[in-house]
């Protein structure tokens, strides 16, 4: 079905959802570049975590958490538990409640998606206040701090939603919108736009504005060099406003349809897939950011591969057996001389 009419939710309205083989390929496709991806960058940054030690290359690797285990949640969700018949009984029970609750609405999927995004928006306020506030910046931003900001990115996102638990229930066979009345369904819709999408990019325009006014002002000459930020810090705020850019690009049309989806009273099941699929684009495309555009981390990456490869090259070395390695060294000499 391509799309519900949903502007009578009764009795009659369940959740429905489209599907195609065409999509799990496109899906698969994504989830294993998300969690190869952020593998990636999660291996270097523990890896080399001494040089990755400061609090924005911590949030930078909470973030590629995040994003990996939100490609493997995306992976069973919207591929796995798409050709599984998730098979509702007229009893409804506790297991036909957690699967309308839980498992048809994507609600481990949108929990991390708002957590993740609310981790970008740690990483811009630590970014502004390094920036514009560079003195209480290192004597208020503490690990505890951190710890902090941390557990506040994931408190939001499973706060948020909880909503999903209940907008649908297990009735009479299927998984059915539990009515509310029509102020209630504006609470929560504005709700869910202020939540996911108007706080966080408000948020990101102002830091990363102050933070563009405070550079603009220190590569004035008559400032003197004192004033002028580093070309390493330079290049970790453009490598983080980048990463902001490509959040509301993907997030954009979400709300978009989301809002033409109220106003309109039509759900479109294919755009609904659509865009779950570019809100995990979003969760991948970080690594490729950092590849091209974060020096440090590139150099970083460089450093571990190269070495790998020269230990790849001594060990084939001291795996010849002397008299062959000799030979190799000396093709004049014979195994009986010596």
């Amino acid at each position: 079905m391509s799309a519900v009419d949903v502007g009578n939710m009764t009795d009659d309205f369940w959740i429905q959802t489209f599907h195609s083989p065409l999509l799990d390929g496109v899906n698969t496709i994504i989830a294993c570049l998300t969690v190869l991806g952020n593998g990636m960058v999660i291996t270097v940054m523990l890896l080399r975590r001494r040089v990755f030690s400061s609090f924005t290359n911590r949030l930078i690797l909470h973030q590629s958490i995040v994003d990996c285990v939100a490609g493997v949640v995306f992976f069973l969700w919207r591929v796995v538990f798409q050709n599984v018949y998730k098979n509702v009984s007229f009893e409804s029970n506790i297991y036909d409640q957690f699967i309308c609750r839980f498992i048809s609405v994507d609600y481990f999927l949108w929990c991390l998606d708002v957590t993740s995004t609310y981790n970008l928006v740690m990483i811009s306020l630590e970014r502004f206040m390094a920036t514009c506030h560079p003195v209480k910046h290192r004597n208020t931003w503490t690990p505890a701090k951190q710890k902090f900001a941390v557990g506040t990115a994931w408190a939001i996102g499973f706060i948020y939603g909880l909503h999903f638990i209940f907008m649908f229930e297990a009735r009479q066979g299927r998984c059915r919108f539990i009515e509310v009345e029509i102020d209630l369904q504006i609470v929560q819709a504005l709700a869910v736009i202020t939540i996911e999408y108007l706080v966080p990019i408000t948020i990101l325009i102002y830091t990363y504005s102050r933070i563009f006014i405070v550079i603009k002002k220190s590569a004035n000459p008559l400032n003197g060099p004192r004033n002028a930020m580093n070309k390493v810090k330079r290049n970790v705020l453009v490598t983080t406003m980048l990463i902001a850019v490509m959040f509301v690009v993907c997030w954009t049309p979400t709300e978009v349809f989301y809002v033409n989806a109220y106003i309109s009273r039509i759900w479109e099941g294919w755009l609904y897939a659509t865009i779950t699929g570019l809100l995990a684009c979003n969760m991948f495309v970080n690594p490729v950011i950092y590849c091209f555009k974060y020096e440090h981390f590139r150099s970083e990456l460089r450093n571990l591969v190269t070495r790998r490869c020269r230990r790849k090259r001594v060990g084939a070395v001291e795996a010849i057996p002397r008299p062959a390695a000799a030979r190799r060294m000396n093709p004049n000499l014979s195994v009986h001389s010596l």
